[in-house]
């Protein structure tokens, strides 16, 4: 029974101060919530609606004139409030009294009237003094249950006058970093015990690095997962932290009190994110332990001055790329001493300068319509550089995007260690005085004109870029020895000038310029690339070869060239551009020297459609190791048929731009054309026509040269030896005894003369030939000879002179194709035909007879009129 009592204790005492209605609950404390709404013009506390599990309430930097009861109401867990910088004058009686959790109140930089007459009996005011702004701090120190607290801090621990309190970051891990001031343990000895968070809460790092970005945290979140009690065994772990492109708002100290217990952290990554830097004087409790941080960014942020920026002094790179600074205070180098690399990108320094005597002109209301000026910017004036501090130990720094018109007097000879500087995208346009250890130097777009001897005291450069700015001249003497990399893209240069001053450069690009022409006027064997493209180059020298013996980039790629020499490229190119020229004829011996040219680029729309084009297309292109970037878009621009069509789909052929392929063609065809027409001429007996042809040819040159007027024979026969019997003892004896001269070759032709020429001479003697046709003639040679030559005499005298005896039936496929004559003469005129039938014999003897007598008529009227002719044979 004794044990009732206690147990009703236990739970009446958190009954009581939950202020509950009802059955007995438990309250567990929520989680150290902390909510910022500084810099939001709120004139009231209630205009924030902020949460009631709010332990802690930051309405610091607003226009808040009054302080009521019902503004904190149901506030039951909040411990810290922060309404510093304010305009407060007057605090409600009992605002304060419901807020048995309160651990401190900040009101500092208020009004000078405030009166805090009416506070509870659990908080009284701190000695601090009399401040200048109506500084005052609350610190706990009783309790309504009477437990031991924390006693007032001593006088030297309390924040000077006209500093902030520690509390106004509100951040309780700061608190027990300097010193506990606020120990939990002492609030309220009654409450339950707070309710433990879950281990998966805590950021578990892999291999070291913990990677939290684009978590859309917000700065409570990140309070949960680098808690250093929950999270002591994973904090010690973190090598590298990446909070990167999350949504916390937070102080950037208050935030580095997170890091504290992250003792072997090497890098942090907090850029993208809303931090900013709002203590006005962090000396009093800018001390960090020791710490081991070498790599820090805040890129990104709302950041916009660095003369209260607190940082480890071990760090050696910082990130401050767009953070919205307008300038490098002079206390920044004392505090990052170990600084090695630094980046201001994107930032915009501002250049002012003011009266040294403090006192300006005397006020006066100027004229309607005066413009007046308030600040003119000295650019070398002390007061007026933006610049006014840089680590000596700097070895890194990049400023590109600041509107910097010049670097201060004393940058060479303070960052004496300094090998890389970024200045591009500023205004300068003079170039400065660099530190001798410079060996990457980046300027470009800016508005230099000339380039200044003292470059040639920068005797460690090897990267210089230049590009978009105003330079017309280039002066390769003014240049360092060791020089290796220049970019002078994007400028106003005319004329190039290869000297032997650039022997250690490698790579050179000059494109976007004026360039009209190249100098090879020295010789430098180390320069491999070489970009030319964009300018006005007609031609390529001589020499620029013989100049450039290491070669192998180079882009001619938008000049004006409109032929290439064979020795104008050097024989070491690799890659080669010489697109979009004015090229129109490409040869093939200008890249047969190129035997190491791997990637060419030949895109343009210039070229004539040539034979050499052909070769270069359809031959150079096709190796195997060469690859071709634009080869099968360039097009052709003449012939004006041509234009714009593409090179791979014009006529050009092999055969038309070979001539060894053009006479081996020609050979071939005219060998062909031979073969074809012996073929013909034996199929057709085109020999027995040569020889004929001779025979007739000779026959009328040597003997017969006149043509005899009055004939010896009335008639000459053709027959053949298988018809002599019937010619003998019908044809010519019946002819004979009718008194008619018949020619006969047995008994007629002269001895000793050949055979062809005595057939010749009977027939040119004869009034008529007479054919005795049978099978056996057209198989017959010199009856074959005598219808040839009968059919010449008749083609030249044009006069009908043949008369054909059909002695037995021919068929038409039985008449040899050389007897083509025959068959038109068959189908053309009339024949007599032999019978052996005595009463047609009358018939055959009696139209021979009368044919005999008549004399020989004109072949053309012979041919019309040999209906007649029939008319008159029957």
């Amino acid at each position: 029974m004794r044990t009732l009592p206690g147990c009703l204790n236990f739970y009446f005492i958190p009954f009581l101060l939950s202020g509950a209605h009802g059955f007995l609950t438990w309250r567990t404390p929520p989680a150290f919530l902390v909510y910022n709404y500084s810099y939001s013009n709120l004139s009231s506390v209630s205009e924030a609606q902020a949460p009631k599990t709010a332990r802690a309430l930051n309405f610091s930097h607003n226009v808040i004139e009054k302080i009521t009861q019902g503004d904190l109401e149901g506030f039951d867990w909040l411990e810290v409030l922060d309404f510093s910088y304010n305009r407060i004058r007057a605090v409600e009686p009992g605002a304060f009294q419901s807020l048995l959790s309160l651990v401190s109140v900040d009101l500092s930089f208020n009004d000078e009237k405030l009166l805090l007459s009416d506070l509870p009996p659990h908080l009284k005011l701190s000695p601090a003094g009399k401040t200048p702004r109506s500084l005052q701090l609350f610190k706990n120190s009783a309790t309504s249950s009477g437990a031991a607290l924390e006693p007032s801090a001593p006088t030297e621990e309390l924040p000077r006058p006209g500093v902030p309190s520690l509390l106004q970051i509100l951040s309780p891990r700061l608190r027990r970093s300097t010193g506990n001031l606020l120990r939990r343990g002492d609030r309220n000895t009654t409450a339950p015990p707070t309710a433990t968070a879950e281990p998966t809460l805590c950021g578990i790092p892999i291999n070291g690095t913990l990677n939290l970005s684009h978590s859309n945290l917000s700065h409570e979140e990140l309070m949960l997962k680098l808690d250093d009690k929950l999270c002591q065994a994973q904090l010690g772990s973190i090598l590298e932290l990446d909070i990167s492109h999350n949504n916390v708002e937070w102080d950037l100290l208050s935030l580095f009190s997170l890091f504290f217990p992250m003792e072997n952290t090497l890098s942090i990554d907090a850029s993208s994110n809303k931090l900013t830097i709002n203590i006005l004087d962090a000396e009093s409790f800018c001390k960090f332990p020791s710490h081991r941080l070498l790599f820090l960014n805040i890129s990104h942020n709302p950041i916009n001055n660095l003369d209260t920026l607190c940082l480890p002094s071990s760090i050696k790179e910082i990130d401050l790329s767009f953070t919205n600074i307008s300038q490098i205070p002079p206390n920044f180098a004392p505090k990052l001493l170990n600084l090695e690399k630094m980046y201001v990108h994107g930032n915009h320094f501002i250049y002012t300068a003011f009266s040294e005597s403090g006192n300006s002109l005397p006020k006066c209301v100027p004229p309607p319509g005066t413009i007046t000026i308030s600040a003119i910017s000295l650019v070398r004036n002390q007061a007026g550089t933006p610049i006014e501090s840089l680590p000596d130990k700097l070895k890194h720094l990049g400023m590109s995007n600041c509107s910097i018109v010049e670097l201060p007097e004393w940058f060479a000879d303070t960052v004496k260690e300094l090998l890389f500087l970024d200045l591009s995208s500023n205004y300068i346009s003079v170039l400065p005085n660099f530190p001798p250890s410079l060996q990457h130097l980046d300027i470009s777009n800016n508005d230099i004109q000339v380039i200044a001897p003292s470059l040639k005291s920068l005797s460690n450069l090897t990267i210089f870029r230049i590009q978009n700015n105003k330079i017309v001249d280039i002066d390769t003497e003014y240049f360092p020895s060791a020089l290796k990399e220049c970019d002078f893209s994007k400028n106003k240069v005319k004329v190039l000038s290869l000297t032997s001053a650039l022997e250690k450069l490698e790579h050179l690009n000059v494109s976007g310029n004026l360039i009209t022409r190249l100098e090879p006027a020295g010789h430098l064997p180390a320069l491999t690339s070489l970009d030319s493209s964009h300018n006005l180059i007609p031609e390529l020298p001589d020499g620029l070869g013989e100049s450039l013996p290491g070669l192998k980039y180079l882009n001619l790629s938008g000049n004006k060239i409109s032929f290439l020499q064979a020795g104008s490229l050097p024989a070491s190119l690799v890659e080669l551009d010489i697109s979009d020229n004015a090229i129109t004829t490409i040869v093939e011996a200008t890249f047969s020297p190129l035997t190491s040219l791997r990637l060419l680029t030949v895109q343009g729309e210039h070229f004539f459609c040539t034979c050499d084009l052909y070769w270069f297309v359809n031959v150079y292109m096709h190796e195997p190791q060469l690859e071709i970037r634009g080869g099968g878009a360039v097009r052709c621009s003449f012939p004006p048929e041509r234009r714009g069509s593409l090179v791979g789909s014009s006529r050009l052929t092999l055969l038309r731009c070979s001539l060894g392929v053009q006479l081996a063609v020609t050979a071939a065809a005219a060998g062909l054309a031979v073969l074809a027409l012996t073929a013909l001429c034996w199929r057709l007996d085109g020999p027995w026509y040569i020889r004929m042809g001779w025979y007739w040819c000779m026959a009328k040159r040597k003997q017969y040269e006149k043509r005899p007027e009055n004939k010896l024979f009335d008639a000459f026969i053709s027959y053949s030896e298988y018809d002599a019997g019937w010619t003998k003892e019908n044809l010519l004896e019946k002819l004979e005894n009718d008194g008619f001269r018949i020619c006969y070759h047995e008994r007629d032709f002269k001895p000793g003369h050949p055979v062809l020429g005595n057939i010749f001479y009977c027939i040119e003697n004869s009034h008529k030939v007479l054919f005795v046709l049978s099978p056996s003639f057209v198989n017959s040679c010199w009856c074959q000879y005598e219808l040839y030559f009968a059919e010449h005499r008749v083609l030249n005298e044009n006069l009908d002179s043949l008369i054909m005896i059909v002695l037995e039936d021919l068929p038409p496929h039985s008449i040899p194709q050389k007897f083509s004559k025959l068959r038109k003469l068959l189908r053309r005129k009339t024949y007599l035909k032999w019978s052996p039938e005595e009463h047609r014999q009358k018939m055959f003897w009696h139209q021979l007879k009368a044919v005999l007598k008549t004399t020989n008529e004109p072949l053309v009227r012979a041919e019309n009129g040999s209906a007649v002719e029939m008319q008159e044979l029957e």
